[in-house]
């Protein structure tokens, strides 16, 4: 019976990651809540997790979408405890105590192993302390979710927007991305609030291709960037 059944949720999942791959620009939230359920099959959301911590470089952004996107349906930690924790850390960093820092910011990933701006800033404490093989780590981790975040939208419309789950890894993302914004607006919907920024990026292709000029800056290029913050579907 316990056989039969892992290979029903076995089944499950696998129709769940073939249904992330099928629809490369949209969020599949039916199938997402499904994924989240499965905690006990060779193929399933702890299994992902697991993989996400150890291998993240054998793993394929549908994969990557579902370990990411997952939170919105999870209780998470209390989020002042976590708020109060973060400022320990964030205390940390900014007093180079980068080898506290480093036991404070794994231990804040073991509740939330997908915090952008938590495995940037660890990132950052690995190569101040020459943890080659953790900074290896950190950064396919990061390298995973935002190509699994870029293959729900790119956000170059409204239809086609950079979904994340906080507005920490909105700045994350454009942060990661090399966008500045110079101005944003905000609009309101059911479940998740678009930011619509005004971002500024620098313009190379009209240099003096192999002659240097100190004096010529490249130009300003305003673009568009469409931010989505989802809310949890708790």
């Amino acid at each position: 019976m316990r056989k039969k059944h892992i290979l029903t949720l076995t089944f499950v999942i696998t129709a769940v990651l073939y249904s992330f791959a099928q629809n490369p620009g949209n969020l599949d939230t039916a199938a997402l809540k499904k994924a989240v359920q499965d905690t006990t099959s060779p193929e399933g959301y702890k299994a992902l997790v697991k993989k996400f911590n150890e291998t993240p470089q054998y793993l394929y952004a549908n994969e990557g979408a579902i370990i990411y996107y997952a939170k919105l349906f999870q209780k998470g930690p209390d989020p002042f405890q976590r708020l109060a924790a973060k400022k320990i850390f964030n205390k940390l960093m900014l007093q180079k105590r980068f080898d506290e820092a480093i036991i404070e910011g794994e231990r804040l990933a073991k509740t939330d192993p997908v915090d952008l701006k938590l495995l940037v800033m660890l990132m950052a404490a690995y190569i101040e302390t020459k943890r080659e093989t953790d900074m290896n780590l950190t950064k396919a981790k990061l390298q995973l979710l935002s190509k699994s975040i870029l293959s729900k939208g790119h956000g170059n419309s409204d239809s086609t927007t950079l979904k994340v789950t906080s507005v920490e890894d909105e700045y994350a993302m454009m942060a990661m991305l090399k966008l500045n914004g110079k101005s944003r607006r905000s609009e309101n919907r059911n479940n998740s609030n678009i930011d619509h920024w005004t971002i500024v990026t620098k313009d190379y292709s009209k240099e003096w291709g192999f002659i240097e000029d100190k004096n010529r800056q490249p130009e300003d290029k305003q673009s568009s960037l469409f931010v989505e913050v989802l809310r949890p579907y708790l």
